[in-house]
């Protein structure tokens, strides 16, 4: 760290690099690793493509620090948890609560390791600074994991809470890691779920790893909404044997700025991969979603359906990479952007990607970029419908089919309710 000159990057760098310090006696050898990694790849610039639409000088030029305890009542708990019948584990500024956490989880089997001798983790299917900048600072790793054979009647809900900084100029590092093992013969669904505790700035980094037995069925489902002060940088890799379907869905309303990569690699054959995802950037909010999957095994199939929908000034990015490798045969992978801009000032890029190296495959990618055409406002209204119900109804009949493949009922009714609360806030 000598000889940095001081630029909002460099102090960012020295800054975490100090938090690592004085946290080490919390840190693995593998942490040390991840840290050396960040700090080889550097901080992101416009320079390089996947960073040339997300800005950080906004985040970069604050002052960081770990926030101190926070005690939050069973009270507080209940008003920030969605109403699920599922077990629920309580996740405070990076660190297990196993207070407010459920002690019975059925099936699940729940281990904390925390400390200088944490388990050994996979490595990342895609290297990137934020993720080793996670692995290095997060001091706990939460193993989930699903045995041989069983079937968890009720989900796994994981809510994350984060809290900000009353300090002016100052933000909250809070960073979460967890690991999932579903097991040969499994079936099981987790909910990530995280959410603010104030309206101050905090800057959350999560980091899942999830290996997917074979013959295995799981369902994962992401929804991040945290205040729009808050910095959300996520990573989910996600490993899947053979004969296994995974379905992942990913939500991500009301953050300032907040990237989510999921990275995906099919080690089996016959393996079945659903990525979904709806980003709602608004007033001045940045969102990215990025996808990276490898086929390494020939006859599987996967499907990526990905829509933005951004109003006021909101940015919403998308890029996503199909790889496949050269004796994967029988491939067939479709990869979808579809996005909707509802006012002049909203921006929308996107970069779908298809990288193969194999014969006798089917793969597509396609992107779409379109307004509210001024004739489908006029169909409705001919039919009596106010302005803002005949956009209102366009919009949702966008989402619908995002919406419709959560198999959740309450799930999907909390998805609707705040993309409803997103766009009464503007308006509609």
């Amino acid at each position: 760290m000598v000889g940095l000159k001081n630029s909002n990057n460099d102090r960012a760098l020295i800054q975490w690099y100090q938090l690592f310090i004085n946290q080490s006696a919390q840190h693995s050898a593998e942490s040390h690793c991840h840290w050396k990694k960040a700090e080889d790849l550097g901080l992101p610039n416009k320079k390089e493509e996947h960073w040339k639409y997300t800005p950080l000088e906004q985040l970069l030029a604050h002052t960081f620090t770990i926030p101190s305890t926070c005690m939050v009542s069973e009270k507080m708990r209940d008003e920030l948890s969605l109403k699920l019948h599922a077990y629920r584990l309580v996740f405070i500024n990076g660190s297990f609560s196993s207070r407010l956490s459920d002690n019975y989880t059925g099936l699940w089997q729940i281990n904390v390791n925390k400390g200088p001798n944490r388990q050994v983790l996979p490595d990342p299917i895609q290297s990137e600074f934020f993720l080793h900048l996670t692995e290095s600072l997060s001091t706990e790793t939460t193993h989930i994991r699903l045995p041989t054979g069983k079937i968890a009647k009720r989900p796994l809900y994981l809510l994350f809470i984060s809290q900000g900084s009353d300090k002016e100029n100052t933000i909250n590092t809070i960073y979460y890691r967890y690991h999932v093992d579903i097991e040969s013969y499994a079936q099981g669904q987790i909910i990530e779920h995280f959410t603010s505790i104030n309206t101050q700035g905090h800057f959350s980094g999560a980091r899942a790893t999830c290996s997917i037995g074979h013959h295995v069925n799981f369902n994962h489902i992401k929804l991040a909404f945290e205040n729009r002060n808050s910095y959300h940088f996520s990573h989910n890799d996600i490993a899947l044997d053979h004969n296994t379907t995974v379905h992942s869905n990913i939500f991500m309303f009301g953050a300032r700025l907040s990237q989510h990569q999921t990275s995906a690699r099919t080690t089996g054959k016959r393996s079945h991969l659903t990525i979904n995802s709806l980003l709602l950037p608004s007033k001045n909010d940045i969102s990215n979603i990025r996808t990276y999957l490898e086929h390494n095994t020939g006859y599987s199939v996967s499907r990526q359906l990905h829509k933005i929908i951004a109003s006021d000034y909101g940015k919403g990015i998308f890029s996503g990479l199909i790889k496949v490798a050269q004796h994967a045969l029988k491939i067939n992978s479709k990869m979808a952007n579809h996005n909707l801009i509802l006012d002049p000032m909203a921006e929308i890029y996107t970069k779908p990607q298809l990288e193969i190296y194999a014969d006798d495959v089917q793969c597509t990618h396609a992107a779409t970029l379109s307004r509210i055409e001024t004739e489908q406002i006029f169909y409705l209204r001919a039919r009596g419908i106010p302005y803002k119900e005949a956009k209102k109804i366009i919009i949702y009949a966008f989402v619908t089919e995002i919406t419709e493949a959560i198999k959740y009922k309450e799930i999907r009714d909390i998805v609707l309710e705040h993309i409803a609360n997103t766009f009464m806030e503007i308006g509609i």
